[in-house]
Parts: C-alpha cells; structure tokens; sequence
C-alpha cells in the first residue's frame, strides 16, 4: 500500500506535465470582453448667435443636412435688433480718425511750406541751420502720424468688412452698410451630418439667449465605441485590430471593429488605483442602425506573446 502514493503522484505530475503547455498558451491568448457606448465621430452644437424668436424649424432628428443647409429660421429680439441695426448704420466708425487726418495733411503741407522756404534761406546763406532741423524734424513727425491715421482707418474699414461678411452668413444674403438689416435670419449646420437632437425649448415664438446650442448635429458613420481597457488587458491590443461588438438592443447583433486609437496615458496616474486606459474603435454604419448610447459589449480576441504598439 506505501507504493501506492509515490506511483499516483508520479501519474499527477505526468498529467500536468501535458496539459501545462496548453494551459500555458490560453493564459497568454484570452479573450478581452468589455462593456462600452456609441458615440458620434464629430459633434457640433450650432449656438444662437443674438437674443432670438424662433419663428420656423426646418429639420428634426435624423435628418440627414449638408453644411450649410438650414436648421431654423428666427428673428432678433427687439433689443438685440436695434443694436444690431445701429451697428450697421454707423458703420466702420472712420469719421473722427478721417478728421484729424484732414487736419494734419494740412498742418504737414504748411511745414513742408515752411522748410522748403528755409531750405532756400539756408542755401543762400541767409537763413539758420538749426531752425531747417526743427522744420525736418516737424516734417517727419507729421508724416509718421498721418500714417498711422491711415493704418487706423484701413483696420477699421477691414474689421467693419469682415463683420458684414459675418453677418452675410447669418441673414443668408449680402449685408451693405448703412441699410436695413433682413426680417429673419438661419441658423445653418456647420457640418455635414445628421440632425442629433433638438433642445425642448426650440419651438416657434421661443426665446432663445445668444450662446444657446438649441440644435446638434453630428456625423453617425462610422459610429464611434470608445472604452476602458485594464493596464493588464491594453498590452494585447494594438492599432488597426478587429473586434467583435455584440449590440443587445438590436438582438445582440454583431458588427465588426476595428481599433483606430489606443491612449498611452492611463485615465488615473494614482499609484493606489488600477490603471485604465481608452481605447477607441471604428464601426462602419451606413444604415445607420448604431445610434449614439447604444450600450455594446466588444470581444478583443488576444495574442500571443504580445508587445505595446
């Protein structure tokens, strides 16, 4: 019966010694299977730029737009339309600066008057050197100062120009100083995309501050999974990696990964914490089926004796 023992223990170790190797390799290659949400690509909330009335919405959620395409019509609030029409009715503002430039064009003719007549003096030997400098010296500092009157005008001229530009893209039509400004204005879609969502305050006779983003519009393909992966997880994923992702509100539907960026920071640089680091993934989404908080469940498939990209 004693040799019974050391005769089982050498089968123990002869079994381990066949099914360790297999062991060995589904430790180095496991299967990553972590929870996330879709995101949109691109998201651009389209702000108000003035105190506003809504007065018509042209798209609601889903609506595929072009850049540029009309979201809503509006038009200004009482207040912010007469501030906005006394801004175009004063215009670039050049009055005073063109005065004072009128002004010393003339002073500078009188003293170029003045040293050209003591020049001659001078020549003749008639006249002082020392005053001839001060009349150069006047001459140059009225010219210095009527350029910089110049330059003054000229930016205010150019800010003023691209303001009536700006404003152009708002009113959708030419804006020219001095008239009246448009009844109504667009708010437009900064992007190509689809209409995400409107505010619950966007309807017609609506108040809306300048600064509000009562529209959002965003690019739905591909669709966007970004997720945490753990510090001892993120080593088996590189760039351009395909995952499997499982979507339960579609019937658990699979849609194929592929991994497009992986951070190299962890979430928390706290020694006492575990480390975690995004991972973003690509889904292509024509259909557009994927919606933005979708919940998904994404399977990594591992490797062997892998390295951090």
């Amino acid at each position: 019966m004693p040799q019974a023992v050391p005769l089982l223990l050498s089968l123990t170790i002869l079994c381990l010694s066949f099914t360790a190797p297999e062991a060995s390799l589904a430790a180095e290659n496991p299967s990553t299977i972590l929870t996330g949400k879709f995101v949109t690509t691109v998201t651009r909330a389209v702000p108000m730029p003035f105190n506003s009335i809504v007065d018509e919405i042209l798209a609601k959620p889903g609506d595929a737009v072009l850049k540029d395409a009309p979201l809503m019509r509006y038009h200004l609030q009482e207040e912010a339309g007469r501030i906005l029409q006394r801004e175009v009715t004063v215009g670039a503002d050049t009055e005073e600066p063109r005065s004072q430039m009128l002004n010393m064009e003339r002073q500078l003719a009188e003293t170029v008057a003045q040293r050209n007549k003591a020049q001659q003096l001078a020549a003749a030997g008639l006249g002082s050197q020392q005053a001839l400098g001060r009349l150069e010296d006047d001459v140059r500092s009225l010219k210095q100062r009527v350029e910089l009157l110049k330059a003054t005008i000229h930016k205010k001229e150019s800010v003023f120009a691209d303001r009536l530009k700006e404003l152009e893209g708002y009113f959708g039509t030419p804006i020219k100083a001095g008239e009246q400004l448009p009844a109504t204005l667009t708010l437009t879609s900064p992007i190509e995309g689809h209409v995400l969502s409107l505010s619950g305050a966007v309807n017609p006779g609506a108040l809306l501050n300048a600064g509000t983003t009562p529209i959002q519009v965003g690019q739905l393909d591909p669709a966007l999974i970004q997720v945490h992966v753990y510090e001892a997880e993120i080593t088996g994923i590189r760039l351009g990696d395909a995952a499997i992702v499982e979507v339960p509100s579609l019937n658990n539907k699979e849609f194929t990964a592929t991994v497009t960026e992986i951070s190299w920071v962890s979430t928390d640089m706290n020694v006492a914490t575990p480390s975690y680091y995004m991972v973003e993934l690509q889904v292509p989404n024509p259909d557009l089926e994927l919606k933005p908080g979708f919940k998904t469940v994404i399977h990594f498939r591992g490797r062997t004796g892998s390295t951090p990209k």
